[in-house]
């Protein structure tokens, strides 16, 4: 018997059941359809679930927007990686995406054993001997759902013992890339290709799997009309507070203007209100991105949102100082004296701090020729008015720089902050040109860059900046050297040091092969060159000296262990850059 089931009266009770699994909010919409009989798939997009609404079950199928929307939240919560479709077929992207399904959906089994009843209900098979490809990818869903399950055919047995072995308990999303391609390749051996040309799903509950692949994610927004754009986009949840009865509008993510709330798991079973304001754009442009693969430069690849940083607590800068008073002095000293070498004596003066002996020769012989003597005969030291280097200082703010150093009791965070504090007062002592930003990213299209101090501003008007710097997202670092390059080259200055501190790892959500961004991070720093740019880079986590010596080069990158080294590693710059 069948059923017509609606979005619109299930979607509360749905909303209710993935919070009551998940412990946080998830917005489920709905997708018009004219033909019931033709219902297209749920999708994920930008953590909203889109399912239709209005779905014809059969038999065990009633609970299919609980087991959609469900299975679509596994996506947001697990915090899956992203394949690039680059150099993948149809056929192998489809199979590494039923890996991936089968690998969230056990790992959620465990955790709430009835969901597996939930989603078998959904594995109708009426005759095991169909050998289509969708076919035995359906036998093989359903062959690792259920124990009860038996298939003789050889895929689906292989499968099954591939999966149960090596996917079901794992927490990475690479082991669905490595099996599924394996699969996929038996599914080709086989001659058993997909020809529909487009996604086909025979399990009715999961989604099209977009939400897996970067540039079918890209192909989706392209697609959607700029109503469904502007919703899938602010994703905005009403909540009524019980207290006072005022509305509030939540989002997952930070909103583009204004002010916005957002709520926070806190001690794993409360919520908290967290209001934030959005940081300034300043400019926004696109860069190139180097794929070793191919050896390829790929134009306006990745997009660079640049923005202003807030200001913070001054208190926090004092209690940096006061923390860090000696080695703060020992700067500030050293940093006095290389000031005072960059002074020059003015000569050929007539008032000045002493006599120039030279000078003083040439009057005593024509006072005693009986000529008229040049009374310009002392000299003064002057601060040499042309700067001679300009620094670019580059912070990774990527979520990894939250962890606490192996050995210390600091986050990466800390003693990144403490360390730009005390290198920014360093140069601003001495008086050179420099900038400081901070740079993270969630994915190619969301590279943030945010700027705690430009060339022209003075340091101790902006420092207070530096005093909330928090991690989050990723660390796509080539695209961030090519655009702190982009203004440092237009210094006047003779000199250009690009600094760059960091934990030492280039990863981001849409890049699966772990040497990708830092063969592009090598290549972005090799490109400075042609700028006159030379780069440095301080390590805060010696895990990563191989990786970084790759890409900066060997002489060009220190590991940093504490803040203490710092003031004889800032000679060793100013030396070598300044100087050299």
């Amino acid at each position: 018997m069948k059923h017509l089931l609606e979005l619109k009266s299930d979607k509360k009770s749905t909303e209710l059941y993935l919070r009551a699994l998940w412990g946080r909010g998830f917005a489920v919409r709905g997708l018009a359809i004219e033909d019931v009989t033709s219902t297209p798939l749920s999708y994920l997009l930008d953590d909203c679930i889109h399912v239709p609404e209005k779905f014809l079950s059969t038999g065990a199928q009633t609970g299919y927007y609980r087991a959609a929307a469900t299975h679509a939240a596994l996506h947001i919560s697990s915090d899956a990686a992203v394949f690039e479709e680059a150099e993948l077929n149809f056929m192998q992207r489809a199979v590494i995406g039923l890996v991936e399904d089968l690998r969230l959906e056990l790992r959620a089994i465990k955790q709430f054993p009835g969901l597996r009843s939930l989603w078998l209900g959904f594995h109708n098979i009426a005759d095991n001997q169909q050998v289509g490809a969708l076919q035995l990818m359906l036998r093989l869903s359903r062959a690792v759902l259920d124990p009860a399950y038996q298939d003789d055919h050889h895929w689906v047995f292989k499968g099954r013992q591939r999966i149960l072995d090596s996917v079901a308990d794992s927490d990475n999303s690479a082991i669905a890339m490595e099996v599924g391609l394996s699969l996929a390749n038996d599914l080709g051996q086989m001659r058993l290709p997909l020809n529909s040309g487009k996604y086909e799903q025979l399990v009715a509950y999961r989604d099209d799997n977009r939400c897996l692949w970067q540039k079918v994610l890209e192909h989706r927004q392209q697609a959607e009309t700029p109503e469904q754009q502007a919703i899938a986009e602010t994703q905005q949840a009403k909540f009524i507070e019980a207290d006072s009865g005022i509305e509030l509008q939540l989002t997952h993510s930070h909103v583009q203007s204004g002010n916005a709330f957002c709520i926070v798991e806190k001690n794993g079973d409360e919520l908290v209100y967290r209001q934030f304001t959005s940081p300034e754009l300043i400019d926004s442009r696109t860069y190139p991105e180097w794929d070793y693969r191919s050896h390829v430069l790929k134009q306006d690849w990745c997009r660079v949102q640049e923005y202003a940083g807030k200001s913070g607590s001054l208190a926090a800068i004092d209690e940096i100082s006061h923390r860090h008073k000696y080695t703060l002095s020992r700067l500030r000293r050293m940093a006095s004296r290389l000031r005072v070498e960059k002074q020059q004596w003015i000569r050929k003066v007539e008032e000045g701090e002493q006599f120039d002996l030279s000078y003083m020769v040439d009057t005593m012989i024509a006072v005693r020729g009986y000529m008229t003597p040049d009374p310009r005969v002392f000299m003064h030291k002057a601060q040499q008015q042309e700067k001679n280097l300009a620094i670019s200082i580059l912070l990774d703010l990527s979520e990894s720089t939250n962890d606490i150093i192996e050995g210390s009791q600091q986050s990466i965070t800390q003693i990144l902050r403490d360390a730009v504090f005390l290198l920014a007062e360093t140069l601003s002592v001495v008086g050179e040109s420099f900038a400081i930003a901070g740079f993270s990213s969630n994915g190619r299209h969301q590279v943030s860059f945010t700027r705690f101090k430009s060339f022209e501003e003075d340091f101790d008007k902006s420092k207070n900046r530096l005093s909330g710097i928090t991690g989050s997202y990723s660390t796509r670092l080539g695209a961030a050297i090519r655009h702190s390059a982009s203004e440092l080259a237009l210094q006047p200055e003779r000199k250009k040091l690009l600094l760059v501190i960091t934990d030492g790892t280039p990863s981001d959500i849409d890049i699966y092969d772990k040497n990708y961004l830092v063969q592009d991070s090598w290549h972005a720093v090799h490109g400075l060159y042609q700028y006159g740019i030379r780069p440095f880079c301080i390590n805060l986590d010696r895990r990563s000296d191989k990786v970084i010596e790759h890409i900066f080069g060997r002489g060009k990158c220190e590991t940093l262990d504490s803040v203490t080294r710092l003031p004889e590693l800032l000679a060793h710059l100013y030396m070598r850059y300044l100087r050299g």
